[in-house]
């Protein structure tokens, strides 16, 4: 019988990257597309204050009158925009996410962008949020303030309109800048069924994933291809816009459909990487691995070497096991708890772990640790920076 033989490389593409069939599209012009979004951004702004408005009925009578002046479908684009952004953004897990939509975005509009590191695109972005939510605040004033020159760059560099309405923009896929990157680490070489993931792209389609998945005895033998290729620093760090870079986020989620458990604690070294794009994914890949990841969850969560961010993405792990798993929930609940009672007040390191913790504990519900976090408040353990105490609503 032969062996199956190894593949040395990962498959180029010689074009744009193609995941399916389209149909020929006219996108608007450039200056029609300008108009739209700016259109669009006010109709986003408008839409968010009518649903902080006090009364159902208020809020209904704002949308209808939104529905009159821009049209029902734009008033249904902007607000499936507004429910898709809110239900995907998380304290504990939206830094991974934000910079793997960035990728995602740059993968299919970037044209001869510069590409960015996540802490560069952090940076970024949060000099962005300052400059729109200055220029917004005096946007209250009798006149409309119009962008200036940095906010306009950054709005084009961090893709920020295709981001919010791809559907509007043709693709750009970026070519590999081969001086750029002539010192990325080598992928490794994989066979067949895995070898399939590096052809697969930017599409996050998980319903295609859990339809392969559900072919176990063709997923399981590979298994181990499977976590190496999540793990696969030549993959993770590789060009976005070629289909195989894309394979982690793919292999992790079938790890997790298989429930391949054992792998649960070398996956986790995906929170330690600078240009993390896919450790929030492990959240939902620990629930379906099951119940025999929680003590590795717990030992991760325990260990002070790793950083708060991280250890509170883990925690979101065990709030979604709680959940999950209804009989598993007391007894998380109430080491929560009691790690943040045995906290040392004099630690000021672990105040921003305290604050996640006091953050999942009030999500969960759990009046029965109302004392223990009044106490924490009281003696300092908690960075108001991420929980404040009126913030905590678990009624009496």
């Amino acid at each position: 019988m032969k062996r199956k033989r190894k593949h040395s490389s990962v498959p180029q593409p010689k074009s744009a990257q193609r995941t399916r069939p389209t149909r020929a599209v006219d996108y608007p012009s450039p200056q029609e597309r300008g108009r739209i979004i700016e259109r669009r951004d006010e109709l986003m702004y408008q839409v968010i204050s009518a649903l902080v408005s006090e009364s159902e009925l208020a809020r209904d009578q704002r949308i209808q009158q939104l529905v009159r002046r821009y049209g029902p479908q734009e008033v249904a684009v902007v607000l499936a925009k507004f429910q898709k952004g809110a239900a995907g953004r998380d304290l504990l897990s939206e830094e991974p996410l934000l910079y793997r939509q960035y990728r995602q975005t740059f993968a299919r509009f970037g044209g001869h962008r510069r590409f960015l590191g996540r802490p560069e695109f952090e940076e970024l972005s949060y000099e962005h949020v300052l400059l729109f939510g200055k220029r917004k605040f005096k946007s209250l004033l009798p006149f409309k303030k119009s962008p200036g020159k940095r906010e306009r760059e950054l709005q084009e560099l961090l893709l920020k309109d295709a981001l919010s309405w791809p559907e509007l923009f043709p693709p750009d896929v970026p070519p590999r800048p081969a001086e750029a990157w002539a010192t990325a680490p080598a992928p490794g070489a994989y066979d067949d069924p895995a070898r399939d993931l590096l052809k697969w792209g930017w599409d996050w389609d998980d319903q295609r994933i859990a339809q392969q998945a559900r072919n176990a005895a063709r997923w399981r033998p590979a298994i181990s291809d499977l976590a190496r290729m999540a793990l696969d620093e030549g993959l993770l760090e590789s060009w976005p816009g070629e289909p195989a870079s894309w394979a982690p986020y793919h292999a992790l989620h079938l790890l997790g459909h298989l429930q391949a458990c054992d792998y649960a604690r070398p996956l986790l070294t995906l929170l330690q990487r600078p240009n993390d794009w896919l450790s929030d994914q492990l959240i939902g890949v620990w629930v379906q691995m099951g119940l025999p990841v929680e003590p590795v969850l717990w030992a991760y969560l325990g260990d002070l070497s790793h950083p708060a961010k991280q250890r509170g993405l883990v925690l979101a792990g065990l709030e979604k096991l709680a959940a999950t798993f209804p009989a598993e929930r007391a007894g998380i609940a109430s080491k929560l708890t009691g790690r943040l009672q045995a906290a040392s007040a004099d630690d000021g390191n672990e105040a921003e772990m305290n604050g996640y913790i006091v953050f999942v504990l009030n999500r969960m519900g759990v009046r029965e640790a109302q004392p223990v976090i009044d106490a924490a408040f009281e003696q300092g353990k908690v960075d108001t920076g991420i929980m404040r105490r009126e913030d905590v609503k678990l009624g009496g």
